[in-house]
């Protein structure tokens, strides 16, 4: 996978939550010594102090502060950790991370605010505080989106549909936030009419963006599909946001993975989702590159380093195994399907792949990725890869079907995203 050589170089990785261990194992390919941690705080708990243990190619700290001096590069893939970001950049040392412009992500109010200060597109909302008050908002209104800022593991974005329909909702939040419950804000959002989202997955250093990109669509939380692309051929949609938000980038001194959706209606440009990490999925595909550890380390220190994909399409697919909330699963893989999948908040022993509960997503164990210089090709890949898992263990190929819809809806509405043919949705419900 790896072309490149920095042995030599040491990189520090905080992930705070485990789902970004196979950036460290990724960077360990590039004959970088690896040490990998989550945050103290998480490490009480074995579940999630468990996390990259075993994988010979890193090493795992409960701290890498007092390490530091070793550290040549420090990656903070996943939002958090602001201040130890901005501390260690001021100590000289090359940092990547989204430093500021998390806000982006974990702000929804500010981030709203700032599109319009921008001139751009912000679709109509309403600020309703307290569940008393969102019912009371909700009770004869139908297709709202409810969404809240910063704690998106206690909240998913949530389709309103109407209150014959969805009422039961209402009174399993009231157990959930119970004495919290009159202080939550929710912003809802009144439903964009159209179908057509359209996505880049890529990376910005203080705001200048490279020269080619992932154009990548969704079928949320199941499968992907991008196409690498050069930034003046992406959808104007997507490439104005781009250029209004970099001075924005520059400032908040940006230095990370990035992703970004926009739902299109006509003339209408909505930005509605900003991920200012790595994308998940998306992650996946950027991983295959094959100067990613010189990308980072060059991006850490400001200096624009032009991504090497090395393919021409990829895909990805949810895996998901077998299990009960409370319990360990296992997989034994293929060398293959080892190195092809993402796998997220695992540790290693024997061989074998590890997944505590954690609570976040059970079951869902990571991402499956295929490559090709044709999106036949990817697809087909991914087919033969999916039927190679091992029982109990479970690729979500069908919902690239979905996905393959979305592409043919975008080009019927104009927007490139390739001149090769794009193979009916069957390919993927064999």
């Amino acid at each position: 996978m790896s072309e490149e050589n920095l042995s030599g170089k040491t990189f520090g990785v905080m992930d705070h939550y485990g789902l970004f261990v196979g950036i460290a194992r990724r960077l360990a390919k590039s004959g970088a010594r690896v040490i990998y941690s989550t945050p103290i705080d998480r490490r009480d708990s074995i579940n999630e102090a468990i996390i990259g243990d075993g994988m010979p190619e890193i090493e795992c700290t409960d701290d890498l502060w007092p390490m530091k001096k070793q550290i040549d590069c420090f990656v903070f893939p996943d939002i958090r950790h602001q201040g130890m970001q901005a501390e260690l950049r001021s100590q000289g040392y090359p940092v990547w991370g989204s430093q500021g412009g998390m806000i982006l992500e974990q702000n929804r109010q500010f981030f709203h605010a700032k599109l319009g200060e921008l001139g751009l597109d912000v679709p109509k909302f309403t600020e309703v505080v307290g569940l008393d008050n969102l019912a009371a908002f909700l009770k004869d209104r139908k297709d709202i989106w409810l969404k809240v800022s910063k704690w998106r593991g206690s909240w998913e974005t949530t389709h309103w549909r109407s209150w014959d329909e969805d009422w039961m909702l209402m009174d399993g939040w009231r157990v959930k936030f119970a004495g919290i419950k009159d202080h939550l804000k929710f912003l809802c959002f009144d439903k964009i009419e159209t179908d057509l989202e359209i996505g880049a997955d890529t990376y910005c250093i203080d705001g200048v963006w490279p020269s080619q990109m992932l154009h990548g669509i969704e079928r949320k939380n199941k499968a992907y599909f991008g196409a690498v692309t050069n930034y003046n051929d992406m959808p104007k949609q997507l490439t104005t946001v781009m250029e209004a938000i970099s001075p924005m980038m520059k400032e908040f001194g940006y230095r990370n993975q990035w992703s970004m959706e926009n739902r299109v209606k006509g003339n209408e440009n909505y930005f509605i989702d900003a991920t200012c990490r790595g994308g998940l999925p998306s992650t996946a595909s950027f991983l295959t590159a094959r100067n990613i550890g010189s990308l980072i380390l060059g991006g850490a220190q400001g200096d624009m380093v032009e991504v090497d994909y090395g393919f021409k399409f990829s895909a990805e697919c949810a895996v998901e195994i077998e299990d009960a909330a409370d319990s360990w699963g296992m997989v034994k893989l293929a060398p293959e399907i080892k190195e092809s999948l993402l796998a997220q908040q695992c540790c290693e022993s024997n061989g074998l792949l590890w997944f505590p509960p954690t609570g976040v997503a059970s079951g869902h164990i990571g991402w499956l990725r295929t490559t090709g210089d044709t999106p036949t090709e990817a697809f087909q890949k991914m087919n033969e890869l999916a039927d190679e898992l091992p029982d109990g263990v479970d690729a979500r190929v069908e919902a690239l079907a979905d996905v393959i819809k979305e592409i043919e809806s975008e080009q019927d509405q104009g927007i490139w995203f390739t001149d090769l043919p794009i193979p009916e949705q069957q390919i993927v419900l064999e």
